[in-house]
């Protein structure tokens, strides 16, 4: 490609929702850590080497008697959540990057094993934390 030498029209998304083919097999509840697998499609988030973070589900899908790919589901890809916590995180954890231990649940690294980052902790509340994502 050369560079431009006139206006060009840039498709474009605004980046907070994506829609992600789901793994045969997954149920994936809205409200939970959504991953990637290695081969690309959407599972419950977990403490599993080889996943990546893609945001949280804001609707349910279950493709429990699915192909791969054969429903999608509707994730949220910026924005401050609220989830369980393990593991001991205090104030001064604030700003610190955590991990996703399952679906509903995020914890510092030395607690995590396979460190997959869902994002930075904004705020303690009660027993939940208040998690900055943007995927």
């Amino acid at each position: 490609m050369t560079a431009l030498s006139e206006n060009r029209y840039t498709k474009h998304r605004d980046g907070l929702f994506t829609a992600q083919p789901v793994k045969a097999g997954a149920h994936i509840y809205k409200g939970s850590l959504v991953c990637a697998d290695a081969t690309g499609f959407a599972v419950p988030g977990g403490d599993t080497a080889g996943l990546s973070f893609l945001g949280v589900a804001i609707e349910e899908a279950d493709n429990s008697a699915g192909l791969s790919g054969a429903i999608t589901v509707r994730v949220q890809c910026s924005g401050v959540f609220s989830f369980a916590r393990t593991g001991t995180i205090t104030q001064t954890s604030i700003g610190a990057t955590l991990y996703i231990v399952d679906d509903q649940t995020l914890a510092l690294a030395a607690t995590a094993t396979n460190d997959i980052p869902a994002g930075k902790l904004e705020a303690l509340d009660g027993s939940d934390v208040w998690c900055r994502i943007k995927v």
